[in-house]
């Protein structure tokens, strides 16, 4: 029982199985949260993305330093939490459409913010993850 707590000697198959439980986790609650941001604030820029995307990269520096930095939270909950659920959950590959759709419309402006607000407020929210976890 202690293997399974810390994570190891899991079978591939039960690896997997934790993996995809958490990614279809994941893409519900983006799809949920995307559509709630886009009804509440407009669709002048992707802002369900814009969101999705900082709360994945502030929740992604929480949770990997409490699981590897400071062993907090035991080492299976990465694959459950950062590995499945984060997957589903975070958005760079609508990001990059989303972006080059904003572009071929001629909406550089848009572009420039939409790209450097998600890139720089996606540093700013791991770090704050990770400065949050290590508080603890």
């Amino acid at each position: 029982m202690e293997a399974l707590r810390r994570g190891k000697g899991l079978t591939i198959k039960l690896n997997l199985l934790i993996i995809a439980l958490g990614g279809a986790f994941g893409a519900v609650s983006r799809f949920l949260l995307g559509n709630a941001v886009s009804k509440a604030l407009g669709s002048a820029l992707p802002y369900g993305t814009f969101v999705i995307n900082v709360l994945g990269c502030f929740a992604m520096g929480l949770l990997m330093t409490l699981i590897v930095d400071r062993e907090i939270l035991p080492a299976a909950w990465r694959l459950f939490l950062c590995v499945g659920f984060l997957g589903g959950f975070t958005t760079f590959s609508s990001f990059g459409y989303e972006t080059l759709m904003l572009f071929a419309e001629g909406r550089l402006l848009a572009v420039l913010a939409y790209v450097g607000g998600s890139v720089g407020l996606g540093l700013v929210a791991a770090a704050a993850g990770v400065l949050c976890a290590r508080a603890v």
